[in-house]
């Protein structure tokens, strides 16, 4: 398990509403596994917490993350993030990919609106992108997605035994469901075996019944063809009399 982006990396307090402006993703859990996305999802679910977007690292593609020649030679926001662990370089990568910061908004118009357009944020927090739009600035900025110093990572003991017991009942359902699932599709293969034979069935039931009724028809016949003839005797004294 791994955590918030935002708390993976630093980046120096000058920058830190260009980075909380220009990065939506810092709220974003961060997972090494699919296997742990899922356990995520799962305790969300059954702490009806919410939802929460989440990015897995062993599923975001290689990239060559190198420095880049920008434009008046103005920092890439990505180069500006120190991550806690070279691993978590690729999130933030495809969080702010090669959004570049700009002093002020007029740097950033000429930067953004160059020969090659460019998504540009400037320090105030106003943001160019290369559709064309511009958003932010004004009174109120967005700060405080990132910090220039890494959180103590001293854990309480009863913290470590609650998420120890919560992970393995975590693991516990999902080895159950997973149980359950190889159970359905052994069944619903079973079934589908029975298919043909159960198809048989029907139509022989069908002929059956078709015969059935068949007999039922002829008795009926039958039926009133002997009370005519019990009748009969009775109707030919009438006449003769």
């Amino acid at each position: 398990m791994s955590g918030r982006l935002g708390d993976l990396g630093v980046i120096d307090d000058k920058y830190d509403v260009a980075v909380t402006t220009a990065c939506g993703a810092l709220n974003n859990l961060v997972v090494d596994t699919v296997e742990q996305g899922q356990a995520c999802i799962e305790h969300l679910r059954r702490g009806n917490v919410g939802r929460a977007s989440i990015m897995v690292l062993e599923k975001l593609p290689p990239r060559d993350l190198g420095r880049i020649e920008t434009p008046e030679n103005v920092p890439r926001l990505f180069d500006l993030i120190k991550p806690k662990e070279a691993k978590f370089a690729p999130a933030f990568y495809k969080a702010v990919m090669n959004t570049l910061v700009a002093q002020d908004l007029e740097q950033a118009q000429r930067i953004g609106f160059g020969k090659k357009r460019w998504r540009v944020v400037t320090l105030a927090g106003q943001l160019i992108d290369p559709s064309g739009t511009m958003s932010g600035g004004g009174a109120r900025v967005q700060r405080g997605g990132m910090s220039s110093k890494f959180a103590s990572e001293k854990v309480e003991p009863e913290v470590i035994s609650r998420f120890e017991k919560e992970t393995a009942q975590a693991e516990q359902e999902l080895a159950s469901f997973q149980g359950d699932r190889k159970a359905m599709e052994a069944e619903i293969a079973m079934l589908r075996q029975k298919i043909p034979e159960i198809e048989m069935s029907i139509a022989k039931l069908q002929m059956e019944l078709s015969t059935g009724d068949k007999r039922i028809a002829d008795a009926e016949k039958r039926v009133a063809e002997l009370k005519y003839v019990k009748s009969a005797p009775t109707h030919s004294c009438l006449q003769e009399l």
